[in-house]
């Protein structure tokens, strides 16, 4: 009983933030029905390029991807972006890297979920680029709601 009322709170959740952009209550819950049901939603990480986050991306394509951790953590109080979700990584009980952010559409969905305390579950997927044509590095993570 408690999954069904945790998944029809995040649905409303969803399409009450969804409604901002569209205007219309039903696609809206519509669409966060969608997102919901499809269980996974696959991301790139933003903001890869900063600082050292390039030489964390190159050792963690040493690792399979079941191996290394993936947190989400809203960043309500980042100067840019009040829906900010930072993603930290790490391998077992290795050093914690931050990799960059979820894209900012898919964070202002996201971040009331994390506020009301529904807990996303994020994997690693994989490290995207690094090869001749296109040397910088990038990174996807799969999140169930």
């Amino acid at each position: 009983m408690k999954a069904i009322t945790r998944i029809r709170k995040s649905v409303s959740i969803l399409a009450n933030r969804i409604n901002r952009k569209v205007k219309n209550l039903s696609i809206s819950f519509k669409r966060a029905w969608q997102i919901v049901k499809g269980r996974e939603l696959i991301s790139r990480i933003s903001g890869v390029t900063y600082g050292t986050r390039q030489r964390a991306l190159r050792k963690l394509e040493k690792y399979n991807a079941g191996m290394i951790n993936v947190t989400l953590q809203h960043e309500a109080d980042n100067a840019y972006d009040v829906n900010a979700i930072h993603v930290m990584v790490n391998v077992g009980s290795g050093a914690h890297y931050h990799l960059g952010f979820l894209p900012r559409d898919l964070a202002e969905l996201l971040a009331p979920l994390l506020d009301k305390g529904i807990h996303l579950a994020a994997r690693f997927k994989s490290v995207t680029g690094g090869y001749a044509d296109r040397e910088t590095r990038g990174a996807l993570i799969s999140i169930e709601i």
